[in-house]
């Protein structure tokens, strides 16, 4: 017994001095230069100043509603500020939906897509310090609802291209713009641009559209600024679970009613959280593509994952809900109803879930664990709406070195990682036309911004808006 101690020490040990030299090897791959790309005040101010008068038209989203009137206006606000793109290149309108060709040399070669939405989430909050929709610029700050999400993305495209379009440049590839009306709402706005591409046969090299950004603190102990590039996005699901028995006056309250059973049942399910967490390969990606910017005792564990990757497992979902969120399918009960009076019984009664369905644990595998835990509590469910995780973009390919590249090129000295995602967009639709859908704006986001998202006091930088059209532009020209 005594030399097998010795010996399981011995391998421990072994495995430890490993883990330590890898982890000594693994150096941050900062860029000691100048950026490839710089911009004059002048243009920064007409950026900001565009994206002003985009976000001054509240182009809100909402279902059922078909009113293109705003929609409308931001596209003559677009034509103003870019005239080249809305006169010479081809232009494909569907029901407010924009698509633009930019025919390259070749255009038998796969193109290059270039995307964002048009419409932005209501701006109801009361503690908002600037009108939402007055597009104010303000010490080097653009505010208002779009600023970031996403009119800022559409923005630094289409300026991108009307500046190479100024210049003479011609792609070597087809170029393509485009931008939705419904994406807030997951509407079908890029799906019928999607199906116009199929219908012409168009298929493209690669895609990019919001999803990551340039941001700190994107996992704990990551101190340096980090271009994170949208790689994969978790599905979505609402249920509908419904408690039915007799209803009645409240004044002879059954036990075990339909609001109990509900009430039960979330309790139940919220303390049992039964959705395996998983380091799936997305999530792999990630933190080796963060760890050689961590401290040494961090890189240590996230540098040698085929040591440490069960106590990850572990440890990661209990961190936060962000970490819980890459690693497992993710619920929350949303809404619910009952009776419409308060001395009334009801014979039916409902919550509803939202799930986000992660890559090893696909929507139809997660409703079947929500299933089998509700008929514990005699209840029923309907699917409101369903769909599953995109598909992973391999980080190997041509494509997203590529992009890591331009990243590197605009943008010394930050890290750059692949990035799970654990919301949704309209590039998903776009897996039927190319294998390479990224998810990346490349704009430089403070904590505060970030929290903004369809939250009140949406702003950006100008100077990070100014860095984004540079950046387009600097992908766009250097495509080969």
């Amino acid at each position: 017994m005594k030399y097998i101690l010795l010996a399981v020490l011995g391998i421990i040990v072994l495995l430890l001095l490993i883990a330590v030299i890898r982890t000594i090897l693994i150096k941050a791959k900062y860029d000691d230069k100048k950026s490839a790309v710089s911009y004059t005040p002048e243009e920064e101010k007409s950026y900001a100043e565009a994206l002003s008068a985009m976000i001054k038209i509240p182009t809100i989203s909402s279902r059922g509603n078909t009113d293109l009137t705003e929609f409308e206006k931001l596209h003559e606000v677009m034509a103003e500020h870019f005239p080249l793109i809305f006169s010479k290149l081809e232009k494909t309108e569907i029901d407010g939906n924009l698509l633009f060709r930019w025919a390259g040399k070749d255009s038998k070669r796969e193109g290059i897509l270039l995307m964002g939405h048009q419409d932005v989430v209501p701006a109801n909050e009361t503690t908002w310090e600037h009108n939402p929709f007055s597009g104010e610029i303000i010490d080097g700050v653009v505010h208002g609802r779009g600023a970031m999400d996403c009119k800022c993305t559409v923005m630094a495209e289409f300026t991108a291209v009307e500046e190479l379009l100024r210049e003479g440049y011609e792609p070597p590839c087809d170029v393509y713009l485009s931008t939705s009306v419904n994406e807030e709402i997951s509407g079908d706005g890029a799906p019928k641009l999607v199906e116009y591409l199929k219908a012409n046969n168009v298929r493209l090299a690669s895609v990019m559209d919001e999803g990551g950004a340039i941001m700190g603190d994107l996992v704990p102990g990551l101190s340096v600024l980090t271009a994170a590039i949208g790689i994969v996005e978790k599905g979505y699901v609402d249920v509908k679970i419904i408690a039915r028995g007799a209803g009645g006056h409240s004044s002879t309250p059954p036990k075990n009613s339909q609001l109990a059973r509900l009430a039960a049942f979330i309790n139940y399910f919220e303390h049992k959280r039964p959705y395996k967490a998983k380091m799936a390969a997305p999530l792999i990606a990630m933190l080796e593509g963060v760890s050689p910017y961590l401290s040494f005792p961090l890189r240590l564990v996230t540098g040698n994952l085929w040591l440490f990757k069960p106590i990850l497992t572990l440890v990661l979902p209990v961190l936060s809900p962000m970490t819980a969120a890459v690693m497992q399918t993710t619920f929350a009960f949303t809404m619910c109803g009952g009776s419409k009076a308060p001395n009334v019984l009801p014979d039916e009664a409902y919550v509803i879930c939202n799930l986000r369905p992660c890559v090893h644990q696909r929507a139809d595998e997660s409703v079947e664990i929500l299933r089998k835990y509700a008929k514990k509590f005699k209840l029923d469910i309907e699917i409101i709406e369903k769909r599953e995780p995109s598909k992973v973009v391999d980080v190997n390919s041509e494509d997203f070195k590529y992009v890591v590249k331009c990243v590197r090129d605009c943008y010394p000295n930050i890290a750059v990682t692949p990035f799970y995602m654990t919301g949704g967009t309209d590039c998903r639709h776009y897996e039927a036309v190319s294998d390479n859908c990224l998810r990346f704006c490349p704009i430089r986001l403070n904590p505060q911004q970030l929290a903004a998202m369809h939250a009140a006091n949406e702003s950006i930088n100008t100077d990070a808006l100014a860095e984004s059209v540079k950046f387009y532009k600097y992908y766009i020209k250097n495509h080969k």
